[in-house]
């Protein structure tokens, strides 16, 4: 038997240190041929060259796709964005067709890879479905890409079944906990100081990790939401700050320009482009907290037992850990949060918050999953599982146009 050809994505940091567990395996195990394209912000000097991250890893690149618009990331620009991926990906894909795609999260530069493989009838598995963010543009793109899958991945059992409430198969849905969070309880660290040293920070300084991202769907609401931070990190001055910069989500380049200009008249502000991941979990690990709203502080923050600032709605209706502090996108609120995340009582309790994303065992889990649905050739069309629900009798009509009281059940 050949191997089963697979073709995995990474167009940003986050997706690469999430999916390295999985790559790793794929890439050591005979059964699978893999084919790994970096493409998107990797790619990019504005986000700080990330391939260079992936180079340090026994990972073979298949490819490089580079998306020329990448500096542009107004609305407009982040469309264009997508049809030059679509294209680039289409004409991938038919020059080195997979047996399978596997897409995660819910990048933009994810949808389009998803949109031309799925034109081209190559089945895709998808990590990460399930979840919400109503802040965020990436809840449309997380949703199609789920439609547009044959096999689902998801990291809780509630995002399992809102995969399954979409119509998905449950024979085909399968909670496996997160990829970040084996990392997490995995990797093997570097020490509080080699964090220190990379960023120039003193030892002796106790720091919090921020990270903020567009809130994409809030039109010029994401400027004032830093200047409301800002001021609220400034209540807290005995802290230093490393600040990883935005994404690349319409509006991240000002917010990054907000950050650059912030740190040039205060001693405590740390920005990077990029840490790196196990750089970046690292600085976790000896943080006091972390602040922001990027899904990191829902998995990574409570499997490091460190507190987690959530602010505002870009992350509203994903489930959290007890050690998440949510707060309105203005000062007096985020100081609160912060004030309460400081509390010994909040801290003791940090020790026994329990992480709902797994145990640590994801990606051989996936690995085991992968060989039994490809045992037998992957069918490109499904149909649409219906749950339990009832049907009003008097506004239901069938084929025959009769009305009719109809119960589904799934």
């Amino acid at each position: 038997m050949s191997p089963v050809k697979v073709c995995v994505v990474s167009g940003s940091r986050a997706e690469f240190g999430q999916l390295l567990p999985l790559l790793l395996k794929l890439n050591e195990d005979a059964y699978f041929e893999l084919h790994f394209v970096v493409t998107g912000s990797h790619l990019s000097d504005l986000n700080g060259n990330t391939v260079s991250e992936i180079a340090q890893y026994p990972i073979p690149v298949s490819e490089y796709i580079p998306i020329a618009g990448m500096r542009d990331n107004t609305r407009k620009g982040i469309a264009c964005q997508m049809a030059e991926v679509v294209e680039k990906f289409a004409d991938y894909f038919s020059k080195n067709r997979p047996d399978l795609f596997i897409a995660i999260g819910d990048r933009y530069e994810m949808f389009g890879v998803g949109i031309a493989a799925g034109a081209l009838l190559i089945p895709i598995v998808h990590i990460c479905g399930g979840s919400t963010t109503s802040g965020a543009i990436d809840e449309v793109y997380r949703h199609s890409l789920t439609k547009m899958s044959q096999y689902h991945f998801t990291t809780c059992d509630v995002y399992r079944k809102r995969v399954i409430q979409l119509g998905e198969n449950p024979e085909k849905v399968f909670n496996v906990g997160s990829l970040a969070i084996e990392n997490c309880l995995k990797m093997e660290l570097i020490s509080e100081a080699e964090v220190k040293e990379f960023v120039g920070m003193p030892f002796g300084c106790r720091y919090c990790v921020v990270t903020f991202h567009p809130v994409s769907l809030e039109k010029e609401a994401s400027e004032k939401e830093v200047r409301e931070l800002i001021s609220a990190m400034d209540t807290f001055s005995k802290y230093s700050y490393i600040i990883t910069l935005s994404n690349t989500d319409s509006g991240g380049n000002r917010i990054n320009e907000m950050w650059r200009e912030a740190a040039k008249c205060r001693e405590n502000f740390y920005v990077v482009p990029s840490l790196g991941m196990k750089r970046y979990l690292s600085a976790l690990k000896y943080a006091e907290m972390m602040i922001g709203n990027s899904s990191s502080g829902t998995t990574e923050g409570p499997a490091m037992h460190i507190p987690t600032i959530d602010i505002g709605d870009r992350q509203k209706g994903r489930f959290f850990a007890k050690s998440i502090v949510h707060c309105e996108p203005r000062k007096t609120e985020i100081v609160r949060a912060m004030q309460t995340a400081n509390t010994e009582e909040f801290r003791k309790m940090l020790a026994d918050v329990k992480n709902p994303f797994g145990e640590g065992h994801t990606s051989q889990k996936m690995i085991e999953i992968l060989k039994q649905v490809t045992a037998r050739e992957i069918e490109v069309k499904k149909d649409f599982f219906d749950v339990n629900f009832e049907v009003d009798n008097e506004s239901y009509c069938d084929y025959s146009g009769e009305k009719r009281f109809e119960r589904f059940k799934g």
